[in-house]
């Protein structure tokens, strides 16, 4: 089954492949020659931002897409940086900057246990008759008190430590991570739905 990804990143496309598998023919908006096809996301909820993403391509293409939306929830911070996770620093954030701000953000609370947040992902699957399902998938953990790990350093995984490892994403192996990971949870559930859908 070909599936339209609403994403041109590379190591997301890495990560859905590795958990989808061979089975699946995951095409980029590279692929597709419409790297600068980018819609606004004016969803005030992961759900509604995922499903603007797949609509806006399955409207351009009537073929199955894969649009998902993920944020990171701090409750120290009431729930920020949330839908806003990708551009916290502002719009172009890097991955070092948004880093940088939530550390900031964070630098008066010296106690873990007070650091609690969880990733939450929300696929959008439209399938080729046009319904779309959800699925969604959650790790919990801390945020540190600074950068640990060399490895799987894009997002938040140097400053995410995941609750059940006691490790950050990126101190994490590959293995480890996908092992627990919230894409990973959303992924496996939308494994079981295309099997049923086949």
């Amino acid at each position: 089954m070909e599936i339209i990804l609403s994403t041109s990143n590379k190591d997301k496309i890495y990560e859905i492949q590795n958990i989808l598998g061979d089975q699946y023919c995951l095409l980029s908006k590279k692929d597709l020659d419409i790297e600068d096809f980018d819609v606004e996301e004016t969803g005030s909820s992961l759900k509604e931002n995922a499903y603007i993403k797949a609509k806006s391509l399955y409207d351009r293409f009537k073929k199955p897409v894969l649009a998902d939306d993920t944020g990171l929830f701090v409750d120290a911070l009431n729930g920020k940086p949330g839908i806003y996770s990708a551009r916290y620093a502002g719009e172009n954030a890097s991955y070092e900057d948004n880093n940088d701000k939530l550390l900031k953000d964070l630098s008066d609370i010296k106690d873990l246990d007070k650091r609690t947040a969880r990733f939450i992902t929300v696929l959008c699957f439209i399938d080729e008759n046009g319904k779309d399902h959800y699925l969604e998938g959650e790790l919990e953990g801390y945020i540190s008190f600074e950068r640990l790990g060399h490895e799987n350093k894009f997002g938040y995984n140097p400053i995410f430590i995941i609750k059940s490892l006691d490790k950050t994403l990126a101190q994490a192996s590959d293995q480890e991570r996908l092992s627990v990971n919230h894409r990973r949870r959303a992924l496996d559930k939308l494994k079981v739905l295309l099997e049923e859908i086949k």
